[in-house]
C-alpha cells in the first residue's frame, strides 16, 4: 500500500516509519512545506520519495496522513476533497479533534466518508523529523474518534494502523478528547511556556535560568515544543482551554490567599492530595513516550 504523508514532522513521520515498519505501508510519499525536511524523511529511511506539491503526493494513494498543524488542515483537507483517490482512507493525527472534524467535513465533500482520525498520546520536546523514531508509540494510547459520517471502514483501518504501530487504540467522541486534553495536555503546555516568559520577562533573568534545577527543567522541558504546533492548538480548542484556565486560577487564588494568611493546614491539605495523586498516577504504570510532550 501507498501511504502520502502530508506534513513530516516529529509525529508524522514517526507514524509513517512505525507503520512501513510494520508492513502496513511498502511505500511512503511525503510531501513538506520544507523541501529539506521532506529529504531528511527519505535519507532516515522513512519515506521513498519526496514531492513537489501536494498533488503530486495524493496520486495513486492508498492511503493520506495529514501530519500538520491544525489551523493547517483545512487548506489540506481541501486540496485531498479535490486530489486524492477516491478510495484512500484518510487521517490526520491532530491534537484537537472538534475543530479539524468540522474544517474536514467542510472541505473534503464524499471523500469525508473515507476519513478517520486518530490523536497518538506521545511526542518529544523536540519537534522535526531529525528527532523521529519507529518505535515512539510503543504502549501509547492513540485517541480514536469516530464520528457520523465517516465510514466503519475507513475507522477500522485507522485503528488496525496505529495498533500495528505499537499504540493502544481508545475511542472517545470529539467533545470528550478535546476536554480531558484541554485539562491534562494544553493547560499544562500554556503554563510551562507562561512560566519560561515570566522569566524572561523579569529581571536578571539570565541569572536566574542559570541556577534552574531539575525540578524547573522538568516542569517547562514541555516548553521547547514547537510554538506553532502549540499556538495553532490554543487558538483551534480555546474554548475548552479558556474552562480549564477558569478552574486553574481559582485554584491558583485558593492557593495564594493560603500562603499570604500562612494557613500551613491548607497548604499541607492540598499539596498532599496532589502528591498521593501524581505518586498514584504513575506507580501503578511504567512510564513511557505516552507521557512525552506531544499529546
Amino acid at each position: 500500500m501507498i501511504l502520502s504523508l502530508i506534513g513530516s514532522g516529529l509525529i508524522g513521520a514517526s507514524a509513517a516509519w512505525a507503520m512501513k515498519k510494520a508492513c502496513v505501508f511498502d511505500n511512503v510519499r511525503v510531501y513538506d512545506l520544507s523541501q529539506q525536511s521532506a529529504v531528511k524523511a527519505c535519507e532516515m529511511g522513512i519515506a521513498d520519495a519526496a514531492c513537489g506539491s501536494i498533488r503530486q503526493a495524493l496520486e495513486g494513494a492508498d492511503a493520506v496522513m495529514v501530519a500538520v498543524p491544525v489551523l493547517a488542515m483545512q487548506g489540506v483537507f481541501a486540496e485531498i476533497g479535490r486530489h486524492a483517490p477516491d478510495a484512500a482512507y484518510i487521517t490526520d493525527v491532530g491534537s484537537t479533534r472538534t475543530a479539524v472534524i468540522e474544517a474536514a467535513l467542510r472541505t473534503m465533500g464524499k471523500k469525508f466518508f473515507n476519513y478517520a482520525p486518530v490523536h497518538p498520546i506521545a511526542g518529544g520536546e523536540m519537534p522535526g523529523v531529525e528527532y523521529a523514531r519507529a518505535d515512539l508509540f510503543e504502549h501509547a494510547r492513540a485517541i480514536s474518534t469516530p464520528e457520523p459520517g465517516m465510514g466503519q471502514e475507513a475507522v477500522a483501518f485507522w485503528e488496525r494502523a496505529w495498533t500495528a504501530a505499537g499504540a493502544v487504540v481508545v475511542r472517545m467522541t470529539a467533545a470528550e478528547h478535546d476536554e480531558i486534553f484541554a485539562s491534562v495536555s494544553h493547560l499544562p503546555h500554556v503554563l510551562s511556556y507562561a512560566m519560561v516568559d515570566s522569566i524572561l520577562q523579569a529581571g536578571h533573568a539570565e541569572r536566574k535560568l542559570s541556577f534552574a534545577g531539575a525540578g524547573f527543567r522538568d516542569f517547562t522541558r514541555i516548553a521547547a515544543s514547537s510554538p506553532r504546533m502549540w499556538t495553532d492548538i490554543c487558538i483551534a480548542n480555546r474554548d475548552a482551554i479558556l474552562v480549564s484556565m477558569d478552574a486553574f486560577e481559582k485554584d491558583l487564588a485558593v492557593l495564594r490567599r493560603s500562603i499570604e494568611n500562612r494557613d500551613e493546614s491548607a497548604l499541607m491539605e492540598i499539596f498532599g492530595r496532589a502528591s498521593r495523586s501524581r505518586r498514584a498516577l504513575f506507580s501503578s504504570r511504567q512510564p513511557s513516550v505516552a507521557d512525552s510532550s506531544k499529546s
